[in-house]
Parts: structure tokens; sequence; C-alpha cells
């Protein structure tokens, strides 16, 4: 396949941007870096790009073997440090760097690239996932535990935003498994931009939310069971495609807006929207939104907005079962942190290189019976060493590099199957934990 590759300006502008935030961490090192003053001001092998790279290529084999390909990858000419060396620099490091790190290339996406939105608004996802972490004491202290009668091991739950449209994690939130995942999502509605519309499932009904988005000029839309509260079984019982709805907040939601410092009192009514989708095996259920404008926002479009949050439980299978997000590098809490941190920066930069190739797929597609679209598990361990040559490598060399990884990528493509209407099968995996190991695909790491 002959691949012809033009620079896309937005990418460029993108990469030389991520290229340079090791160097801006280099400016104020007081909060990135453990002894201020000390931490890599000499000039190692292992100086502070190489070690942020080495990370964010994910660290799935023995150091050893990852130290090795590392610098052939890198193809300067240098032997490839020890393990010990590597152990030594990553301590040097604080994870507060790849956090910041993540979120500097989250805006940096939303400022190079023009993003999908609709009726002007960016649609992201809420929901939460959790995942084990090496059974080590000092790591359970940390991020907290998770046990039964018989045991307990360290392990951890997150509450992540996922731009839908766009395929980026826009946020992650920690917390231990004794905090609600609601409370998590509460909390962040503060920080959310008013051009956000957030869509959630039904683990996440409530007024509460709603409440807050209005008060903070954002917007939502969250599934409700169809027997939530007598307002929505007397909707569900009229029959009706849609209903405004004006009503007292009850008294668990003003205790919650109260702690939150929202003052509201029993004179206190919330405005909302119902929307009723009839699924394609005849169920019925019961959308909540804070869109009241029934001219601008139709009920026909909220059944396939909803469908579209399925993208959020895509991106926590991706990153668990693809990028081994439950496969650790190291056991100390600092590593740890990193390793996070670094599935999520590596699984957006993934999104980045796709979203600048998208004329081009959308080209083939259209030659082609099915649509097309790149394998993400080929792209991780493609992506693995060609970032190296891509964010290391003299910047002159960029564009080849670049032109044989969209080669690859390209002929790696996959076609998007067509989803099946059928009824969610639930299977109870026992003495093993999820998304460590899936026999449907063999791993590119």
């Amino acid at each position: 396949m002959k691949i012809q590759l033009i620079m896309n300006t937005s990418l460029r502008a993108y990469i030389d941007a991520i290229r340079q935030f090791p160097f801006m961490a280099q400016c104020s090192p007081q909060q990135y870096f453990r002894r201020p003053g000390k931490d890599f001001t000499r000039t190692r092998i292992l100086h502070l790009e190489r070690v942020v790279w080495l990370n964010i290529t994910l660290l799935k084999s023995t150091l050893c073997v990852e130290l090795d390909r590392f610098f052939d990858w890198l193809d300067t000419g240098e032997f490839s440090p020890t393990k010990s060396a590597l152990v030594q620099a990553r301590q040097k490091l604080m994870p507060k760097f790849f956090k910041d790190m993540f979120m500097f290339g989250v805006a940096l996406f939303y400022q190079c690239f023009k993003a999908k939105r609709w009726k002007g608004m960016r649609l992201w996802a809420a929901d939460g996932t959790g995942f084990r972490l090496p059974d080590e004491e000092w790591l359970g202290e940390e991020f907290g535990w998770h046990g039964n009668q018989h045991n307990r091991v360290p392990s951890t739950r997150l509450l992540a935003h996922y731009d839908i449209l766009n395929q980026i994690v826009t946020a992650v939130q920690f917390h231990t498994r004794h905090v609600a995942e609601t409370v998590i999502a509460q909390r962040s509605i503060a920080q959310i931009p008013k051009d956000v519309c957030v869509v959630y499932d039904r683990g996440h009904a409530s007024h509460t939310i709603p409440y807050l988005h209005q008060h903070y000029g954002s917007h939502c839309i969250i599934r409700m069971p169809v027997g939530f509260s007598n307002t929505v079984k007397t909707f569900v019982a009229s029959k009706k495609k849609e209903q405004i709805i004006t009503e007292k907040l009850s008294y668990k939601s003003r205790m919650v807006l109260n702690e939150l410092g929202i003052p509201v009192n029993v004179q206190t009514t919330i405005t909302y929207r119902l929307i009723r989708v009839i699924l394609p095996t005849g169920e019925i259920e019961v959308l909540l939104t804070t869109l009241t404008d029934t001219k601008r926002f139709k009920h026909a479009y909220f059944a396939e907005i909803y469908r579209k949050r399925w993208g959020i439980e895509t991106c926590f299978f991706i990153i668990k079962s693809f990028l081994e997000l439950a496969n650790f590098s190291a056991y100390t809490v600092n590593n740890c942190w990193q390793d996070i941190y670094a599935h999520f920066i590596n699984y957006n930069l993934q999104t980045v290189l796709f979203a600048a190739k998208a004329p081009k797929i959308k080209k083939i597609n259209k030659q082609r019976q099915h649509d097309y679209k790149p394998n993400r598990n080929v792209t991780a361990g493609l992506l693995k060493r060609f970032l190296v040559k891509i964010m290391l490598r003299p910047a002159q060399e960029l564009k080849k590099w670049l032109k044989d990884f969209y080669r690859q990528v390209l002929q790696t493509m996959e076609p998007v199957r067509p989803e099946k209407n059928k009824e969610r099968r639930r299977r109870l995996m026992r003495g093993t934990e999820r998304h460590t190991h899936e026999k449907n695909y063999r791993h590119a790491l």
C-alpha cells in the first residue's frame, strides 16, 4: 500500500508541544522532582526526556529487555543502562509530573484539533471502574483495600470522563472502594466546562446530579430506572414521548446539596425533561436530561446519544486488556502512580494519531464494502516502538517515522462490526481478575 503523508499542521503542533513538556517541567522542578535542584541536573544516559517516554511506552516485559529495546529503537549507538539505573531515575520523578502531562495533553488536543461536537456541545460520558494492584501492604495503604471475610488485596477505583465523539479520556479521579462512585461524580461537576453535556448510566440516577449541572451551567443526560420514583412511574404509564417536569427536591437531595455548599430549602425546585426510548426489543427506557429546549434538542436524538455512551466501556476494556493496566512494572507507590497515568497518556496519544489520519481513513472506506478502523491492540504494539522515534529522534525525522507508522496502521485496520441488539449476558468470573486476560486477541506489548 502506497502512503503519501502530508504533514497535518494540527498534528505537528501537538507533537511539538508535547515533546516540550519535559523541558517545561525543568523550569519548575520543585513540584515534579523528589530533590529539587539536584535531580536531572547532570547529563546522564537516562535523562528526563528518556525516562518520561520510556514510561509512556508501557513497561510490560522485564526491565532489562525493555531498556535494550528502547535504546535499540532510539538508535544512537549508546549501550543500554542497567535496570538499577532506571529504577533510581524513576524514583526521582514525582507522579504529579505524569498527572499534569496527562491534563496538558487533553487541553492540547482541544487546542490543536477541531473537536467533534453535537449541537455545539462536547459530549462526555462519566463512568467508573476498578482494578487491583500488586499485593503489597504499602500499596493498600495508598490506594485502598478490597476484601471479604477471608482476605483483602490492594485495589482502587476511578471515575473517568470520556469524550465519546473524539475518544479522548478528559479526566480521571481516583478513590477507594469505600467511597461511592456517585459521590465522586457529584464533587466533579463543578470542574466540568459549560459547553459539555455529560451522559450517565442508571447507576447515577438522582435529582442531585442534574441540579448540580444546572447550578454550574453544564448539562447532562441520565438513564433512569423505570421504577426510580412516582414521577417516573407516572410518566411511563402516561405513554408520552417526553415531558418537562418541575418538582421539589427530595430531602436526600437537599442534604447532599447543602453538604456540597449549595444552599437549598424545602421550596427549592428542579426542572428537567423526561424522554421515553423504546428499544428494538420493545423494552422501555427513560432518560432524564437538563436539555429542555424541545425544538433544538429533538426527542429522536437521544436514543443514539445514549447509545454512544458505550464508548467509555470500550475505552476501559482497551486500557485494562490491550494496554494491560493491572500489569505493573514496579511495586512502589511512586512507580505505580507513574504506570497508571502513563496508560491514559498512551491511550490519548493513539487517539490523536488516529484523528490526524481521519480524512485518509474516510477516503479508504469509500472504496470498500464495509467501514474500517485502526486496530487498537495492534496500534499499541506499533506505538511502543514508534513513540520513541517520534518523540526523541530529531524533529527533522518526524515525517519519516510518521509515514512508516501510518503505513502499518492502515495495513492492519479491521472492519467495523455491525452492532447486534442482543440481550447482554453477564458471566460470573471467579478466581481471576476481570480484564487481565481475554482469549480473543494476542498481546501486542
